[in-house]
């Protein structure tokens, strides 16, 4: 079926005078087109459009930044009121305007199979709301995905979203950030938030909130309790609006993910807030950002004290305010994770038991081929009822197998073993289970160099004597025609002895001689 589609966009390209986009054509086979920041225009959005009308294997359409205009918008609302295949609609950032948000809006009361809708950054007025007031509230709205952001609803545009939130049962998640709604915008979406029973994902960022605005709409989400994911970051929120959110928010169980990153809050922010889930351990908050901000150096007791009854909870912030306490956090975390390890646990069943290495070998080698298979190992950890989940078996059997062969032997285990505890070494724990360290550190280069004996081969001969030696190194060779007893040294009565014996032996040649 993509054949008719490819050869009206083609023709409709050569009647345009447009070269054809590889994307859009690669785009008919995978059924995602992607046309983002190709700057189609007007025409190059009529050759979509044309293309598109008869065509069933596309579901998604993105073409943002194609300053397609007020033509360009029509040729693709006239072609989306007939394919009922497109699911996916991204027209971000393409000046639509007031003309465009009328078509689209009328068009959306006609077909119901879009369910995600990008219209971010088209320049839409305070008036051009009730537009979408009336899409949400009153048509056959089916959208799932709503981007409403970087537009220009102001002050009253807030206070008509904020009425269709409490009207619409469908949409999921919203992004309505960059609007300048502020204190008075949030205090209509706070509203519509109470009587909401669907929406999980909101994002009001960069909306100049304010702690008034910001604790109205976290009082309403605590109230529906249906709310998974609010960002409010860069709405100017203090000291004081942080905890008050934090408080509002402290009895909500749907809520797990809170971002408020960009506000004026120091670097006691984080503190106060790890302080509040630690009072209130029924908050369902998993996780909360401070991309920008430092933390101090209490903010680590706390949150690991959070971590013993919330494990998955989590703290994105900038860094930390001492530089120490990062090589401090870096190595929990390192220690953490390796004391978390699924050989850890095979090793304690071990000792508990009071078991051999080789024990535990031949227990789940259950056929006696001297390995074990990957059914074997995995039966055999649940036989024993070594607390593992699959996944952390599979780890463990994937650590275990060097040689990837599906079987694990003797040796490979004992290696698995000597890895883990150089592991738990390397990071200056001490070793589980009475293992003791090892001295087998190798000896330093220059030890070495002491204990080589010199070689007398390991240089030419001729190269030797040709190299001139200093007098410190040279040494003195004595004749080998010089008996050894003179080599000895001498006292001075036994020079004299000599003398004597030499003087006497003289005289008597010379008394033989007359």
């Amino acid at each position: 079926m993509e054949e008719r589609p490819r050869v009206i966009y083609m023709r409709a390209c050569h009647k345009f005078n447009l070269t054809p986009s590889s994307s859009f054509l690669k785009g008919l086979t995978s059924g995602v087109v992607k046309l983002n920041h190709q700057n189609l225009g007007p025409e190059g959005a009529r050759a979509v459009a044309l293309g598109l009308v008869l065509c069933e294997t596309v579901s998604e359409l993105h073409m943002s930044s194609n300053n397609i205009g007020q033509s360009g918008t029509k040729y693709l609302i006239d072609m989306l009121r007939e394919n009922e295949n497109i699911s996916v609609l991204n027209l971000a950032d393409n000046e639509l305007q007031t003309y465009g948000a009328q078509l689209l809006c009328e068009m959306l009361n006609e077909n119901d199979a879009i369910i995600s809708l990008n219209v971010s950054g088209n320049n839409f007025k305070p008036q051009d709301a009730h537009l979408f007031h009336t899409m949400m509230s009153y048509y056959r709205c089916t959208l799932k995905e709503l981007d409403l952001s970087h537009n220009d609803f102001g002050e009253y545009g807030g206070k008509l979203i904020g009425e269709a939130i409490g009207n619409n049962d469908t949409i999921e998640t919203l992004n309505i950030s960059w609007n300048g709604f502020g204190p008075n915008g949030a205090k209509a979406i706070a509203k519509g938030l109470e009587e909401n029973s669907c929406l999980k994902v909101l994002d009001v960022s960069w909306n100049g909130l304010e702690d008034v605005g910001s604790e109205m709409i976290a009082s309403a989400i605590s109230a529906n309790d249906v709310m998974v994911d609010l960002n409010i970051s860069a709405n100017r929120i203090g000291m004081k609006g942080l905890g008050l959110v934090l408080k509002a928010l402290s009895s909500s169980k749907s809520i797990q993910s809170l971002n408020v990153s960009r506000n004026p809050i120091t670097f006691e922010g984080p503190v106060v807030a790890v302080q509040t889930i630690l009072e209130h351990p029924e908050c369902g908050l998993q996780s909360i950002e401070f991309r920008d901000m430092c933390v101090p150096r209490q903010f680590l007791p706390i949150l690991a004290k959070i971590n013993e009854f919330k494990p998955q909870f989590k703290v994105k912030h900038g860094g930390y305010v001492i530089a120490s306490d990062i090589l401090h956090h870096s190595m929990e975390q390192r220690m953490e994770t390796v004391l978390n390890d699924p050989m850890m646990r095979l090793l304690q069943y071990v000792h508990e038991r009071k078991l051999r290495l080789a024990d535990l070998f031949f227990q789940f080698d259950t056929d006696r081929s001297m390995t074990i298979s990957e059914g074997e190992f995995v039966a055999g950890i649940k036989k024993a009822g070594i607390p593992m989940n699959d996944e952390q078996i599979q780890q463990l059997v994937e650590n275990l197998d060097v040689d990837a062969d599906g079987e694990i032997d003797f040796g490979e285990l004992k290696l698995g073993e000597k890895k883990y505890l150089k592991r738990i070494e390397k990071i200056g724990a001490e070793l589980p289970f009475g293992h003791k360290k090892s001295n087998s550190r190798p000896a330093s280069k220059l030890s070495n160099a002491r204990s080589r004996p010199a070689s007398n081969t390991s240089r030419p001969a001729s190269q030797m004597s040709a190299r001139p030696m200093s007098n410190s190194s040279r040494k003195t060779e004595r004749p080998k025609t010089v008996p050894d007893h003179l080599l000895q040294p001498r006292t001075k009565s036994d020079l004299a002895e000599e003398l004597k014996k030499l003087t006497d032996s003289s005289s008597s040649e010379s008394e033989g001689d007359t």
